[in-house]
């Protein structure tokens, strides 16, 4: 017998890797290092206050704000160029470096992948 609400969640999760799949017949692949992972913090009201208006005040969006409040390069909003994947790619290189992983495994031989980036 199976727990109550396994099989709605078995089929959320197999909906949500049919929709994966479909967004990723349009997406080219990227290399390991450059996926995007997500990293979350809690705050409490106060202090996202006071994150939206330092944002404000320096015009920028609140993933970028917290983004360089952590040292890391802002991002555009939207599909990147191959200048900005170019970008990326050396800084991705250089953090991986940086604790003396080697980077090579995490991005493909040739920079072909780079070629659906305009």
């Amino acid at each position: 017998m199976s727990p109550p609400g396994a099989s709605v969640n078995s089929a959320s999760a197999s909906r949500w890797r049919r929709g994966l799949a479909a967004v990723s017949d349009y997406l080219p692949a990227l290399p390991l290092a450059l996926t995007r992972q997500t990293l979350r913090s809690q705050v409490n009201r106060a202090e996202m206050m006071l994150i939206e208006s330092k944002a404000r005040a320096a015009g920028m969006s609140v993933g970028n704000c917290v983004r360089s409040l952590l040292g890391l390069p802002e991002r555009t909003a939207g599909r990147p160029t191959r200048v900005q994947m170019e970008a990326e790619q050396d800084h991705a290189w250089q953090v991986l470096q940086s604790p003396g992983v080697d980077p090579a495994p995490f991005f493909p031989g040739d920079e072909s992948w780079l070629d659906e980036y305009k």
